[in-house]
């Protein structure tokens, strides 16, 4: 083999280490080689030359049972890489900083000026932030809108009026790391990956908010098709009769019951703009009218959820929405699910109702740890 070949491979060993340390929080030498199937005396000399560089650090022996020496514990020193995760909005910008263990060290929201300009404060962000952390291994950047992540384009986003923009370009002419972009939607998959204890290997997510987008996760990577727009379980019709989408359709999903439409519905039933908390008024037992309207879009979601467990058997999927909290979408939901799917694909499938939603700008951040290490 290449001296060159030799030096790949090594690479490639070393971040395999650190995603088995990373994952496993703490671990020997030899759990480690009996893990990732490499041999004892390779990754002792990649264990050594982490120490030598501050990554890892050894926290003391382990007892064994039976006979030998005591083994001793390994983990990743927290601060020896930072990744930095951005989550740009029509209004915000959600910066988030996490270290290599994904603990958010850092977690803060820029407003944004109505005169100022959304680019350019995207930009400085990337700056200051950058300058506050040592050992940054790359910015991840979360964006709604059509994106191509291989060349960091936005091609198109209606949030925030932003046409064929080279984000990646433009940021790394003015920071000295490397720059990710992605769909917004995606990257807030992620963090699904690492929270789920679970060996699966399919899982769908569907998130609800001003829009309505979808993930699917094979192996721990997010499946992006052809035109990079798999899963956008948005513009699947629900309704034959529904109101017309601006992909064309009628009864579209995200038409139906994202927050945009949530809002449009109270606003013309109340006959004034919503101005109150979502959640205010989601939760307003009074109102008979936000109950029927929850329980409709429970019907919907339900329908949707049906052909995505038909289409794709997933062995999870995760909804994500901020009607999650009020019980009659739930019930809706899987009621309408168990009345339109096959029985055997639904006994193997798992619904999950997240209690909490899932942040873009960590998930942009996961992205840089997970693309480090592969």
């Amino acid at each position: 083999m290449s001296i060159k070949g030799t030096a790949i491979l090594r690479e490639r060993n070393q971040k395999k280490v650190l995603e088995y340390l990373r994952k496993n929080k703490m671990c020997s030498r030899l759990e480690i080689s009996k893990g990732l199937n490499v041999s004892k005396n390779t990754v002792s000399l990649i264990i050594d030359q982490l120490i030598k560089q501050g990554i890892v650090v050894e926290r003391g022996s382990k007892e064994r049972k039976g006979a030998g020496r005591p083994s001793v514990e390994l983990s990743i020193v927290p601060g020896s890489f930072h990744s930095i995760g951005i989550y740009v909005q029509s209004d915000r910008i959600e910066i988030m900083v996490v270290d290599y263990s994904i603990t958010i060290i850092e977690h803060d929201e820029v407003f944004i000026d109505q005169e100022d300009s959304l680019l350019e404060t995207v930009i400085d962000c990337c700056i200051k932030t950058v300058n506050r952390y040592k050992n940054v291994i790359g910015i991840g950047i979360g964006v709604p809108g059509l994106v191509n992540p291989s060349k960091g384009i936005v091609h198109h986003s209606t949030n925030l009026n932003w046409k064929d923009v080279s984000l990646k370009e433009k940021i790394e002419q003015k920071v000295d790391e490397e720059v990710s972009v992605f769909n917004s939607v995606k990257v807030a998959a992620l963090p699904a990956i690492e929270d789920n204890d679970e060996d699966l290997h399919s899982i769908f997510y569907i998130r609800i908010s001003e829009g309505i987008g979808g993930a699917f996760i094979i192996n721990n990577k997010i499946y992006l098709g052809a035109s990079r727009t798999a899963g956008e379980i948005g513009h699947i019709s629900v309704e034959a009769d529904g109101p017309k989408c601006k992909c064309g359709q009628n009864g579209c999903l995200e038409r139906l019951i994202s927050l945009n439409a949530f809002k449009e519905a109270v606003s013309a039933s109340e006959s004034k703009a919503v101005n109150s908390n979502i959640g205010e008024l989601l939760h307003d037992d009074s109102s008979e009218y936000v109950k029927k309207l929850v329980k409709n879009y429970g019907c919907y979601l339900g329908k949707a959820i049906s052909q995505v467990i038909h289409l794709m058997n997933p062995q999870l999927v995760i909804v994500d929405s901020p009607y999650n909290n009020v019980p009659i979408f739930e019930a809706t939901t899987m009621e309408v699910v168990k009345e339109n799917s096959l029985e055997l694909p639904l006994e193997q499938t798992i619904i999950n109702f997240v209690d909490e939603v899932y942040s873009p700008a960590k998930g942009a951040a996961i992205s840089i740890i997970l693309n480090f290490e592969n």
